[in-house]
């Protein structure tokens, strides 16, 4: 009986080797396990900071458009209020009599003097409107890669999660694997030892 103890003791270390090496296997399950939900929590965090540059962009843009509408309305009355003062003063030009000089031609003078005015204004008018559409296409611009990035980000995060998780999960395969064949050798020393004590005992 002496000479089992030994191969006892063996078989029990043998069974707290494959506990430990089963233990490994579970703490890289449940690792793996946690590297997924990390990166499914941090992807979504990828997709809310997009939709929040999204919306900030999105919010400069209404400004923009909102301030684009009253300046062309603006642009608008003060066009017709400069219209009507030209022709005012065209007006009492007509009126006025004259000393010298082609009465057409001061008119004529005049008149291209008005005309000159009215495009200066009407090119101002479209160089602001030309600017606010610039820069609400930029913002256009700036949101659709705003959702690309972010999207990127997301694809990246849960990539990389995934990339963890089937590396601890691989992890876990091998210390199952391990378990099973410390257990397997851990037996097969067992019956060998047993096998030699039955010899021993039966010479």
């Amino acid at each position: 009986m002496a000479t089992a103890i030994p191969a006892i003791i063996s078989l029990a270390g043998t069974a707290v080797q494959v506990k430990g090496q089963l233990d490994q296997a579970k703490a890289a399950e449940y690792a793996a396990e946690a590297a997924e939900q990390q990166a499914a929590y941090n992807a979504q965090i990828d997709v809310n900071n997009m939709v929040g540059k999204q919306n900030d962009l999105a919010f400069q843009e209404s400004a923009i458009a909102l301030e684009k509408k009253i300046g062309m309305e603006q642009a608008v009355v003060a066009r017709k209020a400069l219209s009507q003062k030209l022709t005012g003063e065209l007006g009492k030009l007509r009126s006025r009599p004259t000393f010298g000089g082609s009465y057409t031609d001061i008119f004529k003078a005049a008149q291209n003097q008005a005309d000159t005015q009215l495009a200066e204004f009407d090119f101002e008018a479209s160089q602001k409107s030309y600017e606010g559409f610039k820069q609400y296409q930029d913002l256009s611009r700036q949101m659709g890669l705003a959702y690309s990035l972010g999207m990127a980000n997301r694809s990246l995060t849960l990539a990389e999660g995934a990339n963890k998780a089937y590396q601890f999960r691989v992890q876990a395969s091998e210390a199952k694997t391990g378990a099973f064949a410390t257990g397997l050798s851990g037996l097969g020393q067992f019956a060998a030892d047993t096998n030699n004590f039955k010899a021993l005992k039966g010479s």
